[in-house]
């Protein structure tokens, strides 16, 4: 391959990137306009259950049983249950927080990560990554600081959905040399489709024509941001597109204030910049498995 070609594939793996970020963005403030009307797990099956379909519409004709196939399908079944997790936490968070400050809190998933590969894998980083940690951790103190407005129990369910994350991407790192990413995708989707459906008798609210247009929508646009992600993955090297994850936080901050009128100000702004800022330290810092695409992912 040329240079100029090499180039063009890697530009346009990273706009396929930032087009990923958009549809997650806005399938989070759709979540988050949701789950003030319908059940958290109701929105949570949408946006497992309609990617799940366009993968296999799209790739099932092609692969068949093939989609399903795994050379470690207890470690799938996990990652699918901690993704779900990590949707669940993450939309009752938007639903009881602005989305700016839940979303820049869930956003300290590669600091746990950093942990993670410390305390469980017995891995060595750089020096940097622990100064990364700091200046994370800095960063979601100032978000949900006394005086705040923040400093409330919800604060704790970003921190859970990153938790659910980080852990999720230690255990994408054992699978991504076996099994293909769009086989990964799916069993993932599934697995959440499944695990959320088993939820829906117990969820009390009934869904309206325009509730359930929107539900799809939701899981449209997660999908559309699925797939935008396998094709940037295909063109460029995820090393090079991880620090791109973060512009969602930007589109998430522009879609918030425009929807729901949240404007983050004064010192929650400067904490949401510092946990961009020690999480983009982080990734920069590692080998990424995978490109680590928060909340919209799930």
């Amino acid at each position: 391959m040329s240079a100029a070609a090499h180039r063009h594939r890697n530009r346009r793996g990273m706009l396929l990137a930032v087009a990923a970020t958009l549809m997650f963005a806005c399938a989070d403030t759709l979540s988050k306009f949701l789950a003030g009307r319908y059940p958290v797990n109701q929105v949570a099956f949408a946006r497992y259950s309609v990617p799940m379909v366009l993968l296999a519409i799209v790739y099932g004709p092609r692969r068949g049983r093939g989609l399903l196939a795994t050379r470690q399908p207890g470690l799938q079944v996990l990652r699918g249950l901690l993704l779900t997790g990590a949707t669940l936490t993450i939309v009752l968070a938007m639903r009881l927080m602005p989305i700016a400050e839940a979303q820049a809190i869930s956003f300290v998933h590669p600091l746990l990560l950093t942990l993670i590969a410390v305390l469980f894998l017995h891995e060595r980083v750089h020096a940097s990554a622990w100064v990364a940690v700091a200046v994370g951790f800095a960063g979601v103190l100032l978000i949900v600081r006394p005086g705040g407005g923040y400093a409330t129990p919800a604060a704790l369910l970003p921190l859970a959905m990153a938790l659910c994350y980080a852990a999720y991407q230690a255990l994408t790192r054992h699978v991504t040399a076996s099994d293909s990413p769009v086989n990964s995708l799916f069993l993932v989707m599934l697995v959440g489709a499944v695990a959320t459906a088993a939820s829906l008798p117990f969820a009390h609210g009934r869904t309206d024509l325009r509730g359930a247009l929107l539900l799809i929508c939701a899981g449209l646009l997660s999908g559309s941001g699925h797939f935008c992600m396998i094709h940037a993955l295909e063109s460029s090297p995820a090393s090079r597109l991880a620090p791109l994850a973060y512009v969602q936080v930007a589109w998430i901050i522009v879609l918030g204030a425009w929807v729901f009128g949240n404007v983050p100000k004064g010192w929650t702004l400067l904490g949401i910049g510092l946990v961009v800022a020690g999480g983009l330290v982080a990734t920069l810092g590692r080998k990424a498995p995978g490109v680590p695409v928060p909340a919209g992912l799930a």
